[in-house]
Formats: C-alpha cells, sequence, structure tokens
C-alpha cells in the first residue's frame, strides 16, 4: 500500500510540474510581450512630431516616463522567468552553477547594457543631426523624449540593486545554515554542495577547504562582497531594509537620482537647447556593456576565460575614452564654439550649479576608473599564482567551509 501510494503520489508531482512548465513559459513570454509593447508605444508617440526641434510636452513626457518603467521592471522580469523556469534557463544554471543571486545579478546587469545601448543610439543620432548646427544651442526631440523614458531606469535599478544585495544575503545565511549544520553533525571541515535547480544542499565532511565562487578575497562569515567590490557586514538578523542600503551606498544613490532627476529631465526638458552637448553625455554609455558583460563573465566564474580578459581591455579601453577623456574634449569643443581664450576661461565662465553638476558626473568616472585599473593590475600582475580549485561536480555549487564562507560575487557596477 505505501509503495502504491508512493508511486501515485511521484506520479501526480511529475503531471502537476509537466502542467506547471508552459505556464511558466506562458508567464515569461507574457513579461516579454509588455516590455516590446511599451517600447512600441513609446517609439509610437514620437512619429507624430513633425520637427526634430519641438519640445515635448509635459503629458508626453510623464507617459514616456510610465512606459519606461513598465518597460524594464517586465524586461526584468522576463530575463528572471527565462532563467528560472524555462528549460533552457535551467540547463544554462546548471552548467554554471548559478544561485538565485546570481540570476538577479545577470538580469540587473543584461538591462543595464540594454539601456546603455539605448542611450548611445539616441546620442549618436542626436550628435549628427544637431552638432553641424549649432554646439550650443542646437536642439532635438529625441534627447527630450529619452530623457523621460531613461529616467525611469535609473529609479528602477536603485531598486533592482537592492534585491540583488538582499538575495544575496539569503543565500549566504541559507549555506552558513548549511554548513554549520553539517560541522555540528560530524565535528569536522566539510564540502557544501548546493543544487540551484531544486534549492537544496548536501555536505560531505572530508576536512578539506573549497574554495569560493569566483577567486576573490576570502572574508568573514557574516560579511558579503557587494555589487561594487566592497566587503559588507550582514545584519545578525539577515534582514536590510531598504534605507539602510541607500545609506550604506552613497556614490551610487548620488549617481542614480542624480542623473534620473538633474541629469536627464531637467537639463534635456527645462533647458532646452544645447543638446549636442548633451549628445555626449548620453554616448558616454558605449562603455556600459563592456562593463555589464565583464560582471556577467565574473558571475559566471569565468575569469580566466580568454573571453573575460578581452573584455577587459576593451572595457578599460572605452571607459577612458567614453568616459574620463569625454568630459575634456566637450568643454573643448564648447571654448572653441565661444571664442574662449582656453578651456579654463570658458569653464569659469559657466554658472555655479553647472560646475557642480560637472563635477558630479566626471568625479566618480575617475573613481571607477582607477578601480578598474587596480582591477587589471592584479589580473595581469598577480602577487601569487592561487592553487587551482579543486574538481566540483555538475549541477552544483560549492561554498568555503567555516569559518570562511563565500558565496558572494565580486562584480563592480559602473
Amino acid at each position: 500500500m505505501r509503495q502504491e501510494g508512493s508511486s501515485q503520489c511521484q506520479t501526480m508531482t511529475t503531471e502537476i510540474k509537466m502542467e506547471s512548465r508552459p505556464r511558466a513559459r506562458h508567464g515569461c513570454y507574457f513579461s516579454l510581450a509588455f516590455s516590446i509593447g511599451s517600447m512600441g508605444l513609446a517609439c509610437g508617440s514620437l512619429w507624430q512630431i513633425p520637427n526634430t526641434t519641438d519640445r515635448i510636452t509635459l503629458q508626453r513626457g510623464l507617459f514616456l516616463t510610465s512606459l519606461g518603467f513598465i518597460y524594464f521592471i517586465s524586461l526584468t522580469d522576463f530575463c528572471n522567468k527565462y532563467l528560472v523556469e524555462t528549460k533552457r534557463g535551467q540547463q544554462f544554471r546548471r552548467k554554471y552553477r548559478l544561485m538565485m543571486s546570481d540570476v538577479l545579478e545577470i538580469t540587473n546587469k543584461l538591462v543595464s547594457a540594454i539601456q546603455a545601448f539605448f542611450s548611445f543610439l539616441v546620442g549618436l543620432i542626436v550628435c549628427k543631426s544637431t552638432c553641424a548646427k549649432s554646439f550650443v544651442y542646437a536642439s532635438h526631440f529625441l534627447m527630450e523624449a529619452y530623457g523621460w523614458f531613461g529616467t525611469a531606469y535609473f529609479m528602477y535599478d536603485i531598486w533592482s540593486m537592492y534585491k540583488v544585495h538582499t538575495q544575496k544575503i539569503a543565500d549566504k545565511l541559507h549555506q552558513l545554515r548549511l554548513t554549520k549544520s553539517q560541522l555540528l553533525s560530524n565535528g569536522h571541515g566539510s564540502k557544501c554542495y548546493y543544487d540551484t535547480t531544486t534549492d537544496t544542499g548536501t555536505c560531505r565532511g572530508d576536512g578539506k577547504v573549497g574554495g569560493n565562487n569566483n577567486g576573490s578575497v576570502p572574508v568573514t562569515p557574516h560579511e558579503i562582497c557587494d555589487y561594487d567590490g566592497a566587503y559588507v557586514q550582514m545584519p545578525k538578523d539577515g534582514r536590510w531594509d531598504f534605507l539602510k542600503y541607500v545609506l550604506t551606498h552613497p556614490v551610487m544613490m548620488i549617481h542614480h537620482v542624480f542623473i534620473g532627476t538633474f541629469g536627464l529631465l531637467v537639463v534635456t526638458y527645462i533647458r532646452g537647447g544645447g543638446h549636442c552637448i548633451y549628445s555626449y553625455m548620453f554616448m558616454m554609455e558605449f562603455s556600459t556593456p563592456f562593463v555589464s558583460l565583464r560582471s556577467i563573465l565574473s558571475t559566471m566564474r569565468l575569469k580566466d576565460s580568454p573571453a573575460y580578459i578581452a573584455n577587459g581591455l576593451l572595457m578599460l579601453a572605452t571607459f577612458f575614452v567614453c568616459r574620463v577623456c569625454m568630459w575634456p574634449y566637450v568643454m573643448w569643443r564648447y571654448s572653441m564654439a565661444i571664442d574662449a581664450v582656453s578651456i579654463w576661461s570658458a569653464m569659469s565662465g559657466l554658472p555655479r550649479g553647472c560646475l557642480i553638476s560637472i563635477a558630479i558626473l566626471f568625479l566618480p568616472q575617475l573613481y571607477w576608473f582607477y578601480l578598474m585599473v587596480i582591477g587589471a593590475i592584479k589580473v595581469f600582475l598577480p602577487k601569487q599564482k592561487l592553487a587551482p580549485f579543486t574538481s566540483i561536480p555538475k549541477n552544483t555549487f560549492t561554498a568555503k567551509s567555516m569559518p570562511t564562507t563565500n558565496i558572494a560575487n565580486g562584480n563592480s557596477k559602473t
């Protein structure tokens, strides 16, 4: 009787899983349809504008911002569901031993790269259209339109990064409980394996210490490696409220809030004109896909691959050209346009608020480029070669034994 009941239960479970797969797929592509539809509505609303110099009205701007929120949120939902619920997504997770926090991290970087592509494309179109007319006074409706649409991304991305942060804490706490229970059961070191497809784990006591997931410097069991590569102390109860997250990441918060409000809306809508100058700011995003790809490859534990090295070199080159050298070049073009004696004399004539805005936008680029250079030096000029990791069974995730467990990814979001 027990065997018959067990077989019936297994059959019912299999049928439920088979029935749930189409629903999961429908939910996945339903989000994709929302994303494509919102982008289509945004583009369609711009076809009604007859002249490139026309302004975007407040009503149309708010409509574009609403569509921006729908687009980025539904795109994120599609990517997450695709990796978690579809067959190919689960195969991808098994192959690279991805935990849920890794999935959220990859999705966050993919959406960031897509937004950067749109921003660069808009900047390139506006630059070709306006810079030949007037470097200082020309305008283009596409600049204002994407200013409204893109501001939704920077507000959304703050919440997305927070969700990644909290999921990393949840994943690590799960591993800590798993490792601690094994230590209590056998009294010595253990190697733990985490199955990402079933969200279950097993430990094997062999007295050996495994490697962490990305070869970063080991940390204490009560720390995680955040998106910017800094180690963050975990709260004892495992909870991290949104306000605390904002207060502990001031540079990224200032960057996102400033660009999402003043940088896009105030500059492109209230100021009007000068869109040739602002187009160069949009084209600064050309380096972001390389930054995102670096983080994705790190999350997939491919830091030793040729693709990671090649992408790192491209990231350094594009970031230096598009984000470090871009500002001096724009100021030089501006000084030439107003017939100033030098760049410094042109900058001294700018309003104080404009100079503060330039500093807020430019100084973080220098800081992030400095971090990239330091990271590149560590890759190409390592102090000592680390011992190779032990073989990891397929479909598993390896965590360090206590007390140096680290399951978070040392990724950087610039």
